[in-house]
C-alpha cells in the first residue's frame, strides 16, 4: 500500500553535528556516529514513505558544503535509494545563530522538527516551534529550568503539538 504525499510529514533537523550528520570539528566523527543518526534515519524513513520534504539548519553555512559531501559519502554512496535531498538554513556563505526562525517560519502546522543542539538552545527553538504548531522532539536535557518545562508544556497544550524527550534513560 503507498501512502500519500499528504499522510506523510515534512521534518525540520535543528542542528547539524555529530548526532544529525556524523560530522563534527571538519570530518567525520570517530565515534559509533560516522554517519550521523538523526539525518540518516529521517531519509530512511523518506526512502520508505514516511516523511517527505526535510530540512536541515544550523548556525554557519560556511560548513555546508563540507557536510553535503560528508552524507553523499557516508549514507548516499553507501546505501541504495537515499535521497539526500533536503532545504538548508542559512544559506552556504551565511552565519546566523536564530537561522532557526527562518526555517521555522519554512514549515507549516503539523510538521515536525527535531532538536539535536546545544543545550543552551533548546528552549527557545523548541518554544518557536511549538508557538508555530509544529511537534518537537528534543535530545536531552531538554531545557534547563522546571519553569522553562512547564512554559513548554502549557504552550504545547494550547497549541495542541506533541513535544517528546530523546534519550535513554
Amino acid at each position: 500500500m503507498t501512502e500519500s504525499t499528504n499522510s506523510r510529514v515534512d521534518v525540520l533537523m535543528l542542528g547539524t553535528g555529530e548526532y544529525t550528520t556524523g560530522y563534527v570539528h571538519g570530518k567525520a566523527s570517530q565515534s559509533d556516529k560516522t554517519k550521523g543518526v538523526v539525518a540518516l534515519t529521517l531519509i530512511d524513513l523518506r526512502r520508505r514513505g514516511k516523511t517527505n520534504r526535510l530540512g536541515m539548519c544550523g548556525t554557519n553555512g560556511t560548513k555546508f558544503g563540507d557536510i553535503r559531501k560528508h552524507m553523499q559519502q557516508a549514507i548516499g554512496d553507501a546505501y541504495k535509494d537515499m535521497d539526500l535531498t533536503m532545504d538548508w538554513w542559512p544559506g552556504d556563505d551565511v552565519v546566523d545563530t536564530r537561522a532557526y526562525i527562518q526555517a521555522l517560519d519554512a514549515f507549516k502546522p503539523g510538521d515536525a522538527c527535531v532538536i539535536f543542539t546545544p543545550d543552551d538552545t533548546h528552549f527557545d527553538m523548541a518554544l518557536e516551534a511549538i508557538r508555530r504548531g509544529i511537534h518537537v522532539m528534543i535530545t536531552k536535557p531538554a531545557v534547563k529550568t522546571l519553569a522553562e518545562h512547564r512554559q513548554l508544556y502549557e504552550e504545547a497544550k494550547k497549541k495542541n503539538v506533541l513535544v517528546m524527550i530523546e534519550g535513554l534513560y
